[in-house]
């Protein structure tokens, strides 16, 4: 590959870069293309032909830390924080049925989830499954279809849309070293400035592995209850 020789030139004894560069550029030039479409031929082809990838892979990280080719690859992923191409392929593939999960007008959402050959490829084990079948003992570890919230396209195209104003001048000083009495004068200067306008305070909740939104107006305020590990 191309990026190889890149990167080779790049992590030169003399000039040589240093290894957050050369890791960004394995990134973006090598594992880019070992990702492209990955979701597809992940499951069409046999482990055989899958395995001819990770030599690249390998090769790219030991580029960038200069190691040497009897250096065993598993200890370069964990140096680079890149999990091996297989674990990553798995990875991406339960990434796009979760994303696909929330969008049920996807013409691909029914051959995912709603597959009809399930009863083909058991009895022949043999056989390469689809993507649908081979993402379901991963998706049954925490997915849930009634947690998922669906996926509706505006009726507006974004760029008709008007762009929002937003002002971030309280975020100009540091919590840190900032006394709370400074954020506070500044917090009132920003609702005078704004008095005409309608306040709306909203915060999140994490509890264990609980989540909640809460949104407080004026005169009205709501709380909603989200599903579990949601990020808040």
């Amino acid at each position: 590959m191309k990026a190889l020789n890149l990167i080779r030139v790049v992590a030169h004894t003399f000039w040589a870069a240093d290894q957050h560069t050369l890791l960004y550029l394995h990134r973006s030039l090598v594992r880019s293309k070992l990702d492209y479409r990955c979701i597809v031929y992940h499951g069409s082809a046999r482990n055989s032909y899958l395995r001819m990838l990770d030599p690249v892979h390998n090769h790219a990280l030991r580029l960038c830390f200069g190691a040497y080719r009897t250096s065993p690859s598993p200890s370069l992923c964990v140096l680079a924080n890149e999990p091996p191409l297989y674990i990553r392929r798995r990875k991406l593939s339960i990434e796009y049925c979760l994303k696909l999960s929330s969008s049920t007008q996807n013409p691909t959402y029914g051959s995912v989830f709603e597959c009809k050959f399930r009863r083909f490829f058991d009895r022949k084990p043999n056989q390469i499954p689809p993507l649908g079948i081979r993402v379901e003992p991963d998706l049954q570890a925490g997915y849930k279809k009634q947690d998922t919230l669906q996926y509706s396209l505006p009726v507006d195209p974004p760029w008709l849309l008007k762009r929002p104003h937003s002002n971030f001048s309280l975020h100009s000083s540091y919590k840190e070293d900032t006394p709370p009495d400074i954020f506070l004068n500044k917090f009132y200067d920003l609702c005078d400035e704004y008095k005409v306008l309608c306040r709306l305070y909203t915060d999140g909740s994490l509890m264990e592995n609980r989540v909640a939104c809460a949104v407080v107006s004026r005169t009205s305020s709501e709380s909603v209850r989200l599903p579990n590990n949601t990020s808040i």
